[in-house]
């Protein structure tokens, strides 16, 4: 898999699409693994994530991301008198939660980017992989945050790892806070863009949910946000919620994209002329089907992929479907050669990216002859139609595609179950995407 591509696989996997990767994250040298860090000469925030990286699996590097997001949840607001204290003492803390969520994948994790020399200081602490065993100091503390379910708070860690033992720890769980004052990290006041707000929820939401899962309280957990991330506003349940059925959603999409892109790459080609066989066709001419009926299928060649377009239906009922029909165009647009196309009564050619920021023409009358005949007079291989089914195909146009080579997915959104229109009998596959 190449390196871009797992890349934008794990960004994916966090509700991130092809357009709004490139504002989050870029590849640089700079880090030893991953940061969040701020450019002075763009103005902006970003997670740098160095390229050797990029060569672990997947969901190794959509970890690493996670972690990074989790900093910037935990920062915003916040300055820090020992800096690299406070950077461990978050890694500790954010650690711990993914290691609630995802216990195996975080222990292999932290094998690969921890060094053997760090079981000798404080930043085995952050180590959910280790034997305490092999600890010669910490090992008390070490035990206390992995070998209990609850949440650590960072105000208390780093007050351990920073003050003498003797003296009383005025963050404890007792609630007495005491009059001192614990800060970290402070975003530079001409950075805060808040792009990174919504993406930091979103990663907040969706660990609440796994470890709903888990018979995790969600109320307590929200509490437990609202203490490990100081001055951070805790999510409410409702938000959690409605991010639980987005992600039941994105997961539809997934699957969607997915039945479109199997059924399209690596097929048979029925023709007139044997060229490569694939082994449905090396079967036929096996039982003499081929030369009683001279067509042979062939395996469509690795270098030509089916060209593909693609129908966003434009009338108003379509509107709140927008993310969900960019993130499934994003997903074939790295597959095959695709153009894009909005349609109502007529059928208008459009850019991606002028259609995320919702720049197009709205319809109010819906014709799927339209589309049909824009198809059959294209040079497109494949069509994919994203519509919630209200139009029909008259009978000229169902015989003219019938005999075409032309092949059609129609994928309806819809938000009160399943849809059936005309294009069904025209469609080599039809799926539903429901509403959040």
């Amino acid at each position: 898999m190449e390196i871009k591509q797992k890349l934008v696989q794990a960004c994916s996997g966090l509700g991130l699409n092809l357009i709004e990767i490139a504002k989050f994250v870029q590849i640089s040298e700079h880090p030893q693994i991953a940061c969040w860090g701020f450019d002075r000469e763009k103005k902006e925030n970003y997670i740098f994530i160095n390229p050797k990286v990029l060569r672990f699996p997947v969901n190794e590097i959509q970890l690493i991301l996670r972690h990074e997001i989790l900093h910037y949840a935990g920062y915003i607001n916040l300055e820090a008198q020992d800096h690299d204290k406070a950077n461990i003492t978050m890694d500790i803390v954010i650690n711990k939660i993914l290691t609630l969520v995802y216990d195996k994948a975080m222990k292999e994790l932290c094998r690969k980017v921890y060094p053997e020399q760090t079981k000798k200081n404080i930043v085995a602490l952050a180590r959910p992989d280790i034997d305490p065993r092999e600890l010669k100091e910490n090992r008390r503390l070490w035990q206390s945050i992995w070998n209990n379910k609850e949440i650590p708070s960072p105000a208390s860690i780093y007050h351990r790892i920073t003050t003498p033992k003797a003296e009383k720890n005025p963050f404890s769980a007792d609630g007495n806070s005491g009059s001192s004052k614990i800060i970290f990290r402070q975003i530079l006041e001409d950075s805060k863009n808040g792009k990174f707000e919504e993406l930091s929820t979103k990663s907040i939401d969706d660990l609440t949910e796994k470890l709903n899962a888990s018979d995790f309280s969600s109320v307590k957990l929200l509490k437990d946000f609202k203490e490990i991330f100081v001055h951070k506003k805790s999510c409410d349940c409702q938000s959690v919620d409605e991010f639980i059925l987005k992600l039941e959603s994105r997961q539809k999409l997934e699957e969607t994209s997915t039945r479109i892109i199997s059924a399209l790459d690596n097929r048979s080609s029925c023709q007139l002329y044997p060229y490569e066989l694939s082994r449905l066709g090396i079967i036929y001419v096996a039982c003499g089907i081929s030369k009683r009926i001279p067509i042979f299928w062939n395996r469509t060649p690795e270098s030509r992929k089916d060209k593909l377009a693609i129908y966003i239906d434009t009338s108003p009922s379509m509107e709140p479907y927008q993310e969900k029909e960019v993130f499934l165009i994003d997903k074939l647009k790295g597959y095959f050669p695709t153009n894009v196309y909005c349609f109502a009564d007529e059928v208008e050619e459009i850019v991606l990216e002028d259609f995320a920021r919702g720049n197009y023409r709205e319809g109010y009358s819906t014709s799927f002859d339209a589309v049909i005949e824009h198809l059959l007079e294209s040079e497109h291989d494949a069509g994919v139609i994203f519509t919630d089914g209200y139009s029909d195909v008259d009978s000229e146009n169902e015989n003219r595609f019938k005999q075409s080579r032309k092949r059609l997915f129609t994928v309806y959104f819809s938000n009160n179950g399943d849809v059936k229109s005309d294009l069904d009998k025209l469609s080599e596959q039809v799926m539903t995407i429901k509403e959040d």
